[in-house]
């Protein structure tokens, strides 16, 4: 969305939205105009697997408050069959979204809502030729609602797990036209009024939350030596008239795994978030040996730790660098579990597009991708340190939680 949208307060700047569609990929029949947004059904449509549906260029950016965008209704063509929601990247792309499992839609020639299913529910009004149809996921809520002609329906999904979802239209009956805008150009619903709503709503449960200032002091505290943000801290800890902790390194130490490795993990987070993967391994190699293998933790360093690498000689166009540690270190990696194997596939990917950056896999390339890959070595960190790993996970979601919380609404892209 790149007319009003709201983020999440960050270190560093959100994902970019989606803002055409991916015409590199999408189901049959489609005719897609130059602008990348409007498109035209020129199939048969007579058979369930031969839909014309397309995704967004990106993935919807979850570290914000909602995503929005709209379709407009040009021409139904013979039968009206035009969907719009959200799916994942696994969605097929023959198919209407809402009828497979990872996928989310409001139909126009029936009105029903679909999610993992063929048949659907009875949801809203019937949408055609000059109607504008919108597609809300709501990430505060974890709920998707649709609009029609400026008035929002009532929430049509709940409990809608946050993960890496795609605007998606889909057509499939003769001569169907739709424009859709992803933000370029003012929505027909109130999106602004929505958000400030939401900005009210915010605000009021602020004002009634009683938080003693100590108590308040702790948790920033705990959030900030947790994901070892060590300056910061100490920046934190001296405005509040608060005595430093030591930062002795992994080992040797019976400190508090927290404080004890804080400065180890500030300095790996640092290398990793600047994308300076070789750095961080010797400080793993200097500090935190156990992390090099021998354990499924380290196995899961080394995969994210090597994945990660391999996109920054990606990001770097090294191409030939990146082939050649493809061989040499990813193709050596123990198999795993099925997500590991498809995360494996899916960054080893970005070597087939010429413009990496303007792929479907483009999120790789963004600095929440190294964030994620930080956030997972600093926990390893901390669990061979002798944080027990409930706890860790526990002081995860705490932060988790804390960040979820800190929403701030901007105007700009």
């Amino acid at each position: 969305m790149l007319g009003l949208q709201p983020t999440v307060r960050l270190s560093h700047a959100a994902t970019a939205a989606p803002d055409a569609f991916n015409t590199a990929q999408h189901g049959p029949g489609l005719e897609i105009g130059k602008d990348k947004l409007s498109l035209r059904y020129v199939g048969d449509g007579r058979h369930d697997n031969d839909v014309g549906s397309i995704q967004g260029n990106r993935a919807v950016p979850t570290q914000q408050l909602l995503y929005y965008f709209e379709l407009t209704v040009v021409d139904q063509g013979e039968l009206g069959r035009i969907a719009i929601g959200f799916s994942d990247k696994s969605f097929k792309l023959t198919r209407q979204p809402g009828w497979e499992s990872g996928s989310y839609g409001y139909h126009g020639d029936d009105g029903r809502k679909f999610h993992h299913s063929e048949k659907g529910e009875e949801y809203g009004p019937k949408y055609s030729t000059g109607d504008t149809v919108g597609a809300c996921l709501h990430f505060g809520r974890q709920e998707v609602f649709f609009t029609k002609n400026g008035t929002r329906l009532k929430t049509a999904f709940r409990n809608v797990r946050p993960q890496q979802m795609y605007p998606t239209v889909g057509l499939h009956s003769k001569y169907e036209q739709v424009m859709v805008n992803f933000g370029a150009s003012p929505f027909r619903f109130d999106l602004e009024g929505l958000l400030a709503d939401e900005r009210e709503q915010q605000a009021a449960a602020v004002q009634r939350m009683i938080v003693a200032a100590t108590d308040a002091h702790q948790i920033v505290r705990s959030y900030l030596l947790f994901h070892g943000y060590g300056a910061t801290l100490a920046a934190f800890d001296a405005a509040a008239g608060a005595e430093g902790i030591a930062q002795p390194m992994c080992e040797g130490d019976e400190a508090d795994p927290m404080s004890a490795t804080l400065a180890t993990r500030q300095a790996v987070r640092g290398a990793i978030m600047s994308g300076q993967l070789v750095p961080a391994m010797e400080l793993l190699r200097q500090h935190c040996p156990a992390l090099l293998g021998g354990s499924a933790v380290a196995d899961e360093v080394q995969l994210h730790m090597s994945c990660q690498q391999y996109i920054e000689l990606i990001r770097e166009a090294r191409i030939m660098d990146a082939m050649q540690f493809a061989q040499s270190v990813l193709a050596g990696l123990k198999p795993g579990a099925a997500r590991r194997d498809s995360q494996l596939k899916e960054v080893v990917a970005l070597i087939a597009y010429e413009h990496p950056e303007q792929s479907p896999l483009a999120h790789l390339l963004q600095q929440s991708q190294r964030e994620l890959v930080a956030d997972v070595v600093n926990a390893a960190i901390l669990q061979v340190a002798g944080q027990p790993p409930a706890a860790a996970a526990i002081a995860a979601e705490d932060a988790a939680a804390t960040d979820s919380s800190s929403i701030e609404y901007s105007s700009q892209p």
